[in-house]
Parts: C-alpha cells; sequence; structure tokens
C-alpha cells in the first residue's frame, strides 16, 4: 500500500478535502493537493483550502505555499507533485492526492509531455492580451491551428498559454499532448458523485459560509496585494466578480453578490462533471444522493472497503 498512490476526486464542494484528510488519517498517510488555487497564501477562504480540522488530521502539502505574484501551471505542479509523492512514500507512508483541478490530476494520472514555456514571450502575450481586442485576436491564432477545445477559448490563462505553446513549437498544444485511457501503474482513482441537487444546495450553503467567514475583507486585502497583477491567482473563482463589486463596478448588494457567485460555482461544478466523466475512466464512481456529518466517514469506509478486496 505504501507506493500506492490515492487519488480523490470530485466537483467543486462535494467533500474532497474531507475525504482525503480522513482517509490519510486512517491509513498513516499524507495529504497533497492538486488544486491550482489552493497552492496560494492569502487566498484561504475563496479557494476553500482545508481547514483546521483537516489540517490536524493529517500532514498537507502544496497547499498555501505560493505568493500571489508567481505563476503557477501543469509544468510547475508535475515534478513538484512527484517530488512531494516520493518523498511521502520514502518515509513509508500512503499519498492521498485531492483537488478540484482535472487538468493538473490528468497530467499526472495518465500523463501527457510537458509543454514548453518562455517567460518573456508569456509577457508579451499578456500585454497583447490588455489591448483592445486583444484576446480575441488571440482566439483567432488559436482557431487557425485547428479545432481548440472550447475551455482554451473561453478561459484566458488557458488561451493565453496554448498561445504561448503555438508560437513555441509551431504545433497546437493538444496536438503535443501524449494522453492515453489507462493510468500510470501505482495510483488508484476514486471520484465523490453527489446528486447534483444535494451539491447545488451544498454549494450555497459554503459560498454563504465563506462571506460570512470574510470572503469579502479577503479579496480587499489581496487586491492591495497585488492580486489584480498577478498571472495566475487573479484568476481564481469569484475574486475579479468582488473586486468589480468593491469597486462599484458591479452593483446590487452583497447577498446578490453572494447568488452570482453561488451560481457561477454551480455552473463550474456543471463543467467539472462533464471532464470527470470523460477524462478519467479508470475512476472507481462513489455515489451519494445526500450531505450529512456521517458522509465522509461512509465514503473513506467504501474506499477502505475497495482497497482491501482489490490487489
Amino acid at each position: 500500500m505504501a507506493t500506492e498512490t490515492l487519488v480523490i476526486l470530485g466537483p467543486t464542494c462535494s467533500g474532497k478535502s474531507g475525504v482525503a484528510a480522513r482517509l490519510a488519517a486512517q491509513l498513516g498517510g499524507e495529504v497533497v493537493s492538486f488544486d491550482s488555487m489552493q497552492v496560494y497564501e492569502k487566498l484561504p477562504i475563496g479557494t476553500a483550502q482545508p481547514g483546521p480540522e483537516e489540517l490536524s488530521l493529517a500532514p498537507h502539502h502544496l497547499v498555501g505555499f505560493l505568493s500571489l505574484q508567481e505563476s503557477w501551471n501543469v509544468n510547475r505542479f508535475l515534478p513538484l507533485v512527484r517530488e512531494v509523492i516520493g518523498q511521502i512514500q520514502e518515509r513509508g507512508k500512503v499519498a492521498v492526492l485531492a483537488g478540484g483541478t482535472g487538468l493538473y490530476a490528468r497530467a499526472l494520472v495518465y500523463g501527457f509531455s510537458l509543454m514548453p514555456g518562455d517567460p518573456a514571450l508569456a509577457q508579451r502575450l499578456r500585454e497583447e492580451a490588455a489591448a483592445p481586442g486583444g484576446l480575441e485576436a488571440l482566439r483567432q491564432e488559436l482557431r487557425q491551428a485547428g479545432d481548440p477545445p472550447g475551455d482554451l477559448l473561453q478561459n484566458p490563462r488557458h488561451l493565453l498559454r496554448a498561445v504561448e505553446v503555438l508560437r513555441l513549437t509551431g504545433r497546437a498544444p493538444w496536438a503535443l499532448k501524449e494522453r492515453t485511457q489507462s493510468p500510470r501503474a501505482g495510483f488508484r482513482q476514486f471520484c465523490l458523485l453527489p446528486e447534483f441537487s444535494a451539491l447545488k444546495e451544498r454549494i450555497r450553503q459554503r459560498t454563504a459560509l465563506m462571506f460570512r467567514q470574510g470572503w469579502v475583507e479577503e479579496c480587499r486585502r489581496a487586491l492591495e496585494a497585488g492580486l489584480a497583477q498577478a498571472p495566475t491567482a487573479w484568476q481564481a473563482l469569484g475574486y475579479r466578480e468582488i473586486a468589480a463589486w468593491l469597486k462599484g463596478e458591479l452593483p446590487g448588494t452583497q447577498e446578490e453578490l453572494q447568488t452570482l457567485l453561488a451560481n457561477r460555482t454551480i455552473q463550474y461544478a456543471r463543467k467539472q462533471l462533464t471532464w470527470l466523466r470523460h477524462q478519467h475512466p479508470g475512476a472507481i464512481p462513489l455515489p451519494f444522493s445526500s450531505f450529512t456529518e456521517e458522509t465522509p466517514g461512509r465514503l473513506v469506509q467504501a474506499i477502505l472497503d475497495t482497497l482491501s478486496s482489490c490487489p
């Protein structure tokens, strides 16, 4: 078991952090995040970093260690996460991975070749994107290279990264990826799949809690620390809307802002579920119908039962 890495997948707000921490505690293991935004300091509320209860159950890695001004992408993630997993296994412990960034999990478990990068070119692309009509010009450049996935066109950070790879290699990034449908040896994947109606209500409740915990003030402090100029952290869900609301550019009350962000998170969760269905065929599904205090324990027990019954 000590050489096998466990991966906990699932849409946002499905309870991955709690399940991973409890599972690691049961196995004497350590938790490793593969969430692209939980790596940043100063954003614990909005990125839903593991709380004191989870952190007390097991050691956690790759959470809240990166400054806002640093960029973070799958090319940086892969060598670092492999190093961390290796260190955990050298200690004779189990690495339990959890997070919401499907691309990172897919790259680690199924593999694709690392994309080249150039910081100077990346800066030029950010300047091009900021010019009038810049984003649309970059989208057109990418379209001319083939049939780009929709997320590359809609997410500005992904768009800029794709054009960077295209200009460096002359080939579209999706043509360079070496993907397979079989996970690499040494990984066991489990996917939390709550009923969507229950997940939507859970997202609304968690969004309300995040506002009570001070998400707006967290965003205000992060903006003072340079969040709006951050190359990657500025893409974290919700902060742009809160920043616009603080500036008076987004009308409405704080309650209306909360509703807006809950609805956008629900839309994001729906996209995540679609991704999980198509990109992680080797994952063992763990469906459940509701969220209760007993839910994390039942899911952990289901994982332990599966591990004990499978060689």
